[in-house]
């Protein structure tokens, strides 16, 4: 059982990288954050972020489209198709590979998402950044 709680307001820091969550508590359609204290010149900034597992790694994207800005997600934690082969934007259907978020499919074909770096540590921790 894992204990650890995420707090958006108090970062969990190891070494340089913030603590998302335990890797298992990304679901099947992935997992969103909103990062708070995310940017050194503007602390009142707000990331939104999901991280998604397939095939044994983990991806993280700026939960925003590139069409309209808008969140990628119909419901929490569904960043993903009904198939989950491809995240899937909820506002104008867009279809993007999970692999690097590049868009197939929809009114931002050949956009990208803004990806962002995630491991997961020794004690099956996510961590976000370089």
């Amino acid at each position: 059982m894992n204990d650890f709680t995420f707090d958006p307001d108090t970062p969990v820091m190891r070494g340089a990288r913030r603590v998302l969550c335990h890797a298992n508590d990304i679901g099947e359609g992935g997992k969103g954050f909103v990062l708070r204290h995310a940017h050194e010149d503007n602390p009142n900034a707000t990331l939104p972020i999901f991280v998604i597992a397939s095939d044994g790694e983990l991806y993280c994207y700026m939960n925003m489209c590139p069409h309209q800005g808008t969140p990628l997600e119909l419901k929490p934690d569904t960043f993903l198709s009904v198939d989950r082969k491809l995240i899937q934007c909820s506002t104008h259907w867009a279809m993007f590979r999970k692999e690097d978020g590049y868009c197939v499919k929809g009114p931002c074909v050949g956009k990208t998402l803004r990806a962002f770096p995630v491991m997961i540590d020794d004690d099956g921790m996510v961590l976000f950044g370089d």
